[in-house]
């Protein structure tokens, strides 16, 4: 494919804490080699610990204002403001000088004037989950979390907008299947605009020789940015039962939460007399990460909802055979012959799975080798960017 000037809109990127959307974002540019790149992102503060390749031109635009300095502005402000000030920021230079402009979530590109920005060239927007678009009016088929309120107000405004840019643009990427058929319900949204493209990952920072007894060790392990999303109170609630079978069993829980959440985690684990069972830890960076995996017998996150789940593909990485419900696209990743899918919500179900495995550490090492063979074959970040590549020349 010809070189190809590209312009993209992403909020996360480094130095902002890595998750899944900012892995996505690093790893795409920093593959699409033959091409000339500008990022435009949000003025992140801290220094930059990831490489990022020389034929990348990042724009920083400022997300604080002289009235907001003094303010610890939220999460979701920030990235609304950044994708406002993105907007006014497009309409101020040539974009001619430009192929293709790609916003690597909804988010990014929920306030761009894509109509505008088609008079000059071709426009992408990925889709990495769908908690928005997804949503429903209803409150009673609204999923209930501690934060309710503000997610169903929130998710209800903010689907406007995201239905009006996907409307809007030349192209969309949603990452899985699932996603897709999201995206298509009531939207009159053409279906060859679509073209699925799963992430790929970097197999260098997961992969690791397993310790010698890592599929006896009995530490259980959970990673998950929302706590409370990924469904980490029901790895918690199906510890009595591994424990009565396994008294050795460890579980480390690695991701953030609300006070009231962690409160009734915390109060569970205290009626069963567990707490010293639990390692509690609100953040690890992904450099640091890859040792967790090596060590846990299993991964687990039982997601109540989840589009994708990219710390699957790290555990599978890590050959950690893996347990997930069976929501979203989960199921685009977890087959039998990798790990479990469980009933959303359904603690018993993932204790069995997990007793199957510390009963049969051949299974669990057989486990985590197919996993480990299919992120390789399946989800590489080549395949990721020569498919992304698909797009892009479909368009220009």
């Amino acid at each position: 494919m010809e070189s190809l000037k590209l312009l993209f809109v992403a909020f996360e990127f480094p130095p902002y804490p890595l998750a899944g959307t900012g892995m996505y974002a690093l790893n795409l540019l920093n593959n699409l080699n033959k091409h000339e790149i500008t990022l435009i992102t949000a003025d992140h503060k801290g220094s930059i610990k990831e490489e990022i390749n020389s034929n990348i031109k990042i724009i920083k635009l400022d997300t604080s204002s002289s009235s907001e300095s003094s303010v610890n502005r939220s999460f979701i402000d920030k990235k609304s403001l950044f994708s406002m000030k993105a907007r006014k920021y497009l309409k101020n230079i040539n974009l001619k000088d430009y192929n293709v402009l790609h916003s690597l979530t909804l988010r990014d590109g929920a306030f761009l004037d894509y109509r505008y920005l088609n008079n000059h060239l071709k426009t992408v927007i990925s889709v990495n989950d769908y908690y928005i678009i997804g949503s429903s009016f209803n409150p009673f088929n609204f999923e209930f979390t501690t934060d309710f309120p503000v997610r169903y107000f929130h998710h209800n405004i903010m689907k406007n907008f995201y239905f009006k840019a996907l409307r809007d643009c030349d192209k969309i990427i949603p990452n899985t299947n699932f996603v897709k058929d999201i995206i298509l319900k009531d939207s009159n949204i053409p279906p060859s605009k679509i073209a699925v493209v799963n992430r790929g990952i970097n197999t260098s920072r997961f992969e690791s020789d397993p310790p010698k007894n890592k599929y006896f060790s009995h530490n259980v392990l959970f990673v998950g940015p929302n706590a409370e999303r990924k469904g980490a109170i029901y790895v918690l609630k199906s510890a009595p039962e591994i424990v009565k079978k396994f008294p050795d069993s460890t579980f480390t829980i690695i991701g953030n939460s609300s006070w009231i959440y962690k409160k009734k985690m915390n109060n569970f684990l205290r009626k069963h007399d567990l707490s010293c069972r639990v390692n509690f830890i609100d953040h690890i960076p992904q450099d640091e990460l890859v040792g967790y995996y090596k060590k846990a017998n299993v991964f687990v996150m039982p997601s109540v909802m989840e589009a994708f789940g990219q710390v699957y593909l790290e555990a599978m990485t890590a050959k950690t055979p893996v347990i997930g419900a069976d929501v979203g696209g989960v199921s685009d990743i977890i087959t039998p012959e990798i790990g479990y899918l469980v009933p959303p919500k359904n603690h018993d179900a993932i204790s069995k799975s997990i007793i199957d495995l510390f009963n049969d550490s051949d299974r669990a090492r057989v486990l985590g080798e197919n996993g480990n063979n299919l992120v390789k074959e399946k989800f590489s970040i080549g395949r990721m960017v020569k498919e992304t590549e698909d797009v892009y020349k479909s368009l220009v």
